[in-house]
């Protein structure tokens, strides 16, 4: 799969990456974080970011001889 169809698999917005602390980039939402006090902080990629966040989830896949599947990140 190439990385424009990958990064067509989510939502795109504009905001800051969690990863590289781009801002004003379009970002996808990737999870949340969540404070014992209850306070909720939104983690957010950039598209260089979901390639490397997703080619790194590749690779675990087949090191663990499963299936992967592209457009999951922060899915449980």
């Amino acid at each position: 799969m190439t990385p424009d169809a990958i990064l067509a698999l989510y939502p795109w917005t504009t905001g800051s990456c969690f990863r590289c602390s781009e801002d004003d980039v379009f970002v996808t939402h990737i999870d949340d974080i969540v404070t014992p006090s209850g306070d909720v902080y939104r983690l957010s990629a950039c598209g260089s970011c979901v390639i490397i966040l997703e080619t790194e989830r590749w690779r675990h896949a087949l090191r663990k001889g499963e299936v992967y599947e592209p457009g999951l990140l922060g899915a449980s």
